[in-house]
């Protein structure tokens, strides 16, 4: 039968109609497959026939399926695919920091809003030993709290780890399914010799989901299999060749891993090169919420610690001795040094928290390379110090490092310094009885009852209860002084024997205000002579204290109307105490500084601990504990709305993206369904025209018998 006739021109329109219909079929069954790209049959004429009265048509041929596609649109929606999920990633885990740490009951803000408000009750009856009990209740409290939220931090760095390495697992499945499917596409394109449109959906729907765990980028190849990049440039698929993620310890910190590609036969790091998908979400909420938020929590404890202690070490308990440190000292190690694990020395490095106030929350790296030191900011890259030779001492925000010669270093060693990190997870209370208290002040000031006028003398501030204040015999003020007005306009400062005090000219070893800490440190009473020695020994190394005095006679001028600081005296006389008079004395009116024995009912030391709540002892002095950790919660809090309206916005562009691409390449089921009749009638057309040349066959036939 030739192709010309009318039999074999239906017969090419069935198969058409056929095949046409198949295809509107395999696109409704798939309206719901997700990265489907709905497909349509290309129609073409078959070669005509020849003939002396012309070219005479032979029917239809289908030249090929194919799928409605745009790479641009496609491409498009990967890429906001991978920066939703990053940020959907990183807000499900900044939301959870939030929450904990504005939370009125989980937080620590009630913890250290409670746990000042028993100080204060402390301060308002200080005999108390319910009111004692109260605010050591409150210290645990305010201990657990931090451990409780330093604990919680660690459980979120674990959930990170967990889900990166779950990621990572994902990735190099997806990795090895795109390899697979160029291998199977190639081979698929050497037999049909068209595109097998199936097999590349299968290959984008892949890719798709790639990119929402790690941001990737593709090429085609011409021969059609698909590469894929992530990082600044790692191949992840070349043709049919996959290679794998991995995850390993920080080199730093084994409490967190790395991502690392293993490509070439090495493995190395890729961490800061991951800025999109689930993968680049967990670590950047890492470095910039998690990280820093720790840090934070751990330098208002080590604040609170240290301010704490100082001026609970200022006074006096309730068994007139004086306080030691109320919270547990984590100044020497609260800093953290971390060796790298690929450090070919092991130089030895101490470090300590000198100064709260001037702390960041910034991590630190020190390296060493070519013969120099040099000690990095790690926050904004700031180098801050710059050494080349040991052993040699760095002190820079708030802390002190100190580089002996002990162990040696390697061009190239590095180690990583962490000041506050763990200051949270070891603030502990030291004291375990109420008695240990230092509410009251060590020393008292009292007019005599003899004086006629209406001065008055006050303790404005303990400063260093070190500085010739207390003698080795526990209970006694070395000496007692007297203050007496030899006339309305000048006072004279008396030791215990009644003679008045030279200020003008240094200490000598019978002033007993010199013999100081060495008993107290020691907790020894010793003899005359054992404090008279020490006296001259303090005498030297305090010389700043008490000698080179500017010259001033043994009498202080007094004015009435401005008053006068008794100590520090004018000519610079320090006792580790503030202590003015004030108002209008008379001739002979005589003022008396004495050991506070006994004092349980003074709370002046207590008031100075209530007034740290409020003393900005953080941030350079700009900032007290409950505004250093309400700005921690404002930048999570601001930080969490951030990434939610981000999130949402990108999800907008997410949807608008795969929506452009569904106008090209979804199934709309109304145009299935018009297809779908398009093609029947033209099946159903054919096959009359087959019945038609059948019947005139039949006659033809006929004709014939």
């Amino acid at each position: 039968m030739s192709s010309g006739d009318l039999l074999g021109i239906s017969t090419s329109g069935v198969q058409a109609a056929q095949r046409g219909l198949s295809t509107v079929g395999h696109n409704i069954a798939n309206s719901s497959t997700p990265g489907y790209s709905r497909q349509r049959i290309d129609l073409d004429t078959r070669s005509p026939q020849l003939a002396g009265n012309g070219a005479i048509g032979t029917g239809v041929v289908v030249n090929s399926v194919d799928r409605y596609y745009d790479e641009f649109l496609t491409s498009e929606v990967r890429h906001t695919n991978s920066l939703s999920q990053f940020l959907n990633k990183s807000y499900q885990f900044t939301t959870q920091v939030d929450n904990l740490l504005a939370d009125p009951e989980a937080g620590l803000a009630p913890a250290l809003s409670e746990f000042f408000d028993s100080v204060n009750g402390l301060a308002n009856d200080p005999t108390s030993n319910a009111s004692r009990q109260v605010l050591l209740s409150t210290s645990r409290n305010l201990s657990d709290r931090f451990a409780f939220l330093n604990d919680r931090f660690e459980s979120f760095r674990k959930g990170v780890n967990q889900d990166m390495e779950g990621i990572v697992g994902q990735v190099n499945q997806l990795a090895k399914g795109v390899a697979q499917l160029n291998n199977t596409i190639v081979r698929a394109r050497e037999v049909t010799d068209k595109p097998p449109n199936d097999l590349l959906d299968q290959r984008d729907r892949l890719v798709q989901e790639l990119s929402g765990l790690i941001n990737v980028r593709t090429t085609i190849q011409d021969d059609g299999r698909l590469n894929v990049f992530v990082g600044n440039g790692q191949t992840l698929v070349i043709a049919d060749v996959y290679e794998e993620l991995g995850t390993t310890l920080n080199e730093y910190d084994p409490t967190q891993i790395d991502v690392t590609f293993k490509g070439s036969g090495q493995e190395i790091v890729i961490n800061q090169f991951l800025s999109g998908g689930e993968l680049g979400g967990l670590i950047k909420f890492r470095k910039e919420i998690l990280d820093p938020a720790q840090n934070e929590l751990g330098r208002i404890a080590i604040g609170i610690t240290q301010s704490f202690n100082n001026q609970h070490r200022l006074g006096m308990t309730m068994n007139n001795e004086l306080g030691g440190n109320y919270f547990r000292p984590i100044d020497l190690n609260a800093a953290l040094v971390l060796p790298s694990n690929q450090n070919q020395g092991d130089l030895k490095i101490n470090s300590e928290v000198t100064d709260t106030n001037k702390l960041t929350t910034s991590n630190y790296q020190l390296l060493y390379r070519n013969g120099q030191y040099e000690l990095l900011r790690l926050d904004d890259a700031k180098v801050v110090a710059e050494f080349s030779s040991l052993p040699h001492e760095i002190e820079a925000d708030g802390f002190k490092l100190t580089i002996g010669g002990e162990g040696s270093i390697s061009d190239g060693d590095r180690y990583i310094i962490q000041p506050t990190r763990r200051s949270a997870d070891i603030f502990a209370v030291a004291i375990n009885t109420v008695d240990e208290i230092a509410a009251s002040t060590p020393i008292r000031v009292e007019a005599d009852i003899n004086n006629l006028g209406d001065a008055g003398i006050e303790i404005t501030q303990i400063t260093d209860v070190d500085i010739a204040i207390f003698t080795g015999e526990p209970g006694k003020l070395s000496p007692p002084y007297v203050i007496r007005f030899v006339d309305e306009n000048n006072f004279e400062i008396l030791d215990n024997s009644g003679k008045a005090i030279s200020i003008k000219q240094a200490a000598t070893a019978d002033d007993p205000a010199i013999d100081l800490h060495h008993s107290r440190s020691t907790g020894e009473e010793g003899s005359t002579g054992e404090l008279e020695g020490m006296a001259r020994h303090d005498r030297d190394d305090k010389h700043h204290t008490a000698g080179g005095l500017s010259n001033v006679g043994a009498t202080i001028a007094y004015d009435s109307n401005t008053g006068a600081t008794v100590f520090p005296t004018p000519g610079g006389v320090d006792r580790g105490m503030h202590i003015r008079i004030d108002g209008k004395p008379k001739t002979g009116d005589m003022f008396r500084i004495e050991f506070n024995k006994d004092g349980t009912s003074d709370n002046k030391n207590a008031l100075a601990l209530a007034a740290l709540q409020t003393k900005p002892t953080l941030l350079n002095g700009t900032s007290d504990y409950a505004q250093t950790y309400g700005q921690l919660v404002s930048r999570v809090g601001s930080r969490t709305h951030e990434l939610d309206i981000n999130r949402q916005a990108q999800k907008l562009l997410l949807d608008q993206a795969i929506e452009s691409r569904e106008e090209i390449s979804g199934v709309n089921l109304d145009e299935e369904a018009a297809e779908m009749i398009r093609y029947q009638n033209m099946y159903q057309a054919n096959a009359q025209v087959i019945a038609a040349a059948n019947q005139t066959f039949q006659v033809l036939m006929d004709a014939f018998r």
